[in-house]
């Protein structure tokens, strides 16, 4: 092989790790389940888990999600499954999230539990 066929290869290699590399770094990183939560859960939920008086009236089965005895009686499964499925008012959010969005999503909200000691 010649130098110039040699140097075109190391281009054309360089070049396809600089598309690949970036691009699986993006895939290995986790959803930002704070962020999701903000997004698609905050308006019925509250942004710290506990949901307006308004929320309560209009769904009076709706819980606080800063209740620390309530969600430690849930798993983090579960708690996807009932966003992934839905249940009672609540609409299911397979067809706008991800399962790893999900997970990502239920992961943050066993937090909120522990926001009752950073409220003003």
């Amino acid at each position: 092989m010649s130098m110039q066929s040699w140097t075109r290869a190391a281009l054309v290699v360089g070049a396809l790790l600089a598309v690949a590399l970036p691009a699986a770094r993006l895939e290995a990183q986790e959803p930002d389940g704070a962020a999701l939560y903000k997004q698609h859960c905050r308006s019925c939920h509250g942004a710290l888990g506990v949901p307006s008086q308004r929320m309560v009236t209009l769904y009076p089965k709706l819980k606080s999600l800063a209740d620390s005895a309530y969600l430690a009686s849930l798993s983090t499964d579960s708690i996807a499954v009932v966003t992934r499925d839905g249940m009672g008012d609540m609409k299911a959010y397979a067809d706008k999230l991800s399962a790893s969005e999900i997970a990502a999503v239920a992961r943050f909200v066993k937090t909120l539990a522990d926001t009752t000691a950073r409220r003003p």
